[in-house]
């Protein structure tokens, strides 16, 4: 567990119609609006449920709904 960082589970819908499920890092103080809306990142790492790590520019997101913890137990 990181002092500066924390984890936010999230469900990214993708211009293309794929729909992520899957863990973002983020900076502590930060809310997940604030890491998605920064200019100077055009890129985003998205771990999934199965270990795999999806690099996705954020031009690519139609759509990024946070999830409770409560959700994932039902997969």
């Amino acid at each position: 567990m990181s002092l500066t960082r924390k984890d936010v589970h999230v469900e990214l819908t993708l211009t293309n119609g794929s729909v992520l499920k899957g863990t973002m890092v983020i900076e502590r103080t930060s809310r997940l609006s604030d890491t998605l809306n920064k200019r100077d990142k055009d890129f985003i790492v998205l771990s999934d449920y199965e270990q795999n790590h999806h690099i996705i520019n954020k031009r690519n997101i139609l759509k990024v709904v946070e999830i409770e913890h409560l959700e994932l137990e039902d997969q």
